[in-house]
């Protein structure tokens, strides 16, 4: 009506992060890197979750698929900028795609499947559909430091986030709540932020201006407070092994490097720790007081169901019904198993068996052992790259923040959680890196003689392999 006006006023917080959002939209048709860090960033983020979001509901913005497809066509617009590939997928990629098949394979063929695996089967599409981009984008040098200090920013974030949050965030003294839907309980929170611990030291050592180390040692504090305030077990397991394994195959050249980050990541850990955290970690160490401990108890109970329902459904109950299923196996002798409804497996390679079936599983094993080798492949190719100092401690770190990921993702569900295949990704992509830049070493090397000459018995071009003194790592 004349004379009435209509209010439109954002907080500044708002204003600045839907300007940035639009401009790296934007950006991401011309310069597709950005659009990797514009998802990566939204995702860990969670923007409709945060107050300053909350303003931009009634705009209805699906931040991800958003990104997403700013991505997808800035690839397509800008083909110039995405780098170049002899190989367009690789046996990993296709393998990622067969595995989405699985999900929607199996989402199809189960009756009665729920929402919860309609979101799911809809995530593991978008999912797929990013992992291609990113090992494309990924595969040259400057765009995998790009990676590397995204996950250093959006540990920043999360971090800061977490070290603001109420009261009401925290459940049995556990913080809950913070960062992306992954992230919204404690176990998934604290299990990203130890397996993004590798990728920030990697990050400090390789970075030499002080004020950029700086970044990455506030990055390592905020991710090392988090997981002290989510006090969950499965983090602190998966740190553990990472952490042994970190001391038995530090790259050489890098050894003091490493020790001395290392120790005093370990003494800041200690001073943040309080005797809460303590108290609840230390049970891992008592057997004997796992059956009156409800939480390890339940978890057992519930790895007992998981079999029992493999054993009944070879080839799965479907995506996202482990939790539908789950209450037909409550036959009153489990204690803790039952005593909240809608409870998950607790493990991410049972409930991939359970829900997927044989095959399924089948497949997602051969996907690690197929990162696995590629991160064997890496520190063979390190010593041939054009910075093999630097290279050797990337894939390192990469090695580091997928044992963390693999470890804790016996104890929590992280199966259909995005940086978790994230995590998995990076040796791809620093496979590929490292393959194109010894590739053109070579083309570029004059030929001179062959490795081997019958007219030259003595005569051979060494080249090292991880056995060789200039690529052991131990």
């Amino acid at each position: 009506m004349l004379g009435q006006t209509t209010t439109f006023l954002w907080p500044l917080k708002t204003c600045m992060f839907f300007a940035a959002f639009v401009c790296a939209c934007g950006l991401s048709l011309v310069f597709p890197i950005v659009g990797i860090v514009n998802y990566m960033l939204v995702y860990q983020l969670h923007p409709g979750k945060m107050w300053w979001g909350q303003p931009l509901e009634d705009l209805g913005i699906r931040y991800s698929m958003t990104a997403a497809m700013c991505l997808v066509l800035g690839m397509l617009l800008s083909g110039g900028r995405v780098p170049r590939s002899k190989t367009l997928l690789g046996s990993w990629l296709l393998l990622v795609l067969f595995f989405t098949g699985i999900v929607l394979w199996s989402f199809a063929l189960n009756p009665g499947t729920t929402d919860y695996g309609a979101i799911l089967a809809d995530k593991m599409v978008k999912m797929a559909i990013f992992l291609i981009c990113l090992v494309r984008m990924g595969s040259v040098r400057g765009n995998f430091k790009v990676l590397l200090w995204t996950f250093v920013i959006g540990t920043i974030v999360i971090g800061y986030d977490a070290l603001g949050a109420p009261q009401d965030d925290f459940a049995d003294g556990r913080l809950n709540f913070v960062g992306g839907p992954d992230f919204r309980e404690s176990s998934g929170l604290a299990v990203h932020m130890a397996a993004m611990i590798p990728l920030i030291g990697v990050v400090f050592m390789v970075t030499k201006a002080k004020q950029w180390r700086a970044v990455a040692v506030l990055s390592g504090i905020l991710a090392i407070n988090t997981i002290v305030l989510c006090r969950t077990r499965s983090a602190f397991v998966g740190l553990l092994v990472g952490g042994s394994i970190a001391l038995l195959m530090v790259p050489r050249g890098w050894r003091l490097k490493v020790y001395s980050v290392i120790i005093v990541g370990c003494i800041g850990a200690f001073s943040l720790a309080d005797e809460h955290f303590w108290s609840r970690m230390t049970t891992i160490m008592r057997p004997d007081d796992y059956a009156s401990d409800g939480a390890i108890q339940s978890r057992i109970e519930l790895w007992t169901v998981a079999r029992e329902m493999f054993l009944d459904h070879p080839f799965g109950v479907g995506v996202g019904r482990f939790k539908d299923y789950a209450h037909l196996y409550n036959t009153g002798e489990y204690l803790y198993a039952f005593e909240e409804p809608g409870r998950v497996a607790h493990n991410s390679y049972l409930l991939c068996i359970t829900e997927l079936g044989i095959h399924g599983f089948a497949v997602f094993v051969v996907i690690i052992c197929i990162v696995l080798v590629k991160l064997r492949r890496c520190f063979q190719l390190a010593c041939e790259a054009d910075e093999p100092h630097a290279s050797r401690l990337l894939a390192y770190g990469c090695f580091l923040s997928v044992i963390v990921y693999l470890t804790s993702a016996a104890f929590t569900d992280r199966l259909y959680t995005e940086s978790f295949w994230w995590v998995l990704a990076m040796p791809v992509c620093l496979e590929r890196l490292l393959t194109a830049e010894v590739i053109e070493q070579e083309e570029l090397e004059p030929e001179l003689t062959p490795a081997w000459d019958p007219m030259y018995d003595d005569e051979f071009i060494n080249i090292p392999t991880a056995d060789s003194p200039r690529c052991a790592f131990t």
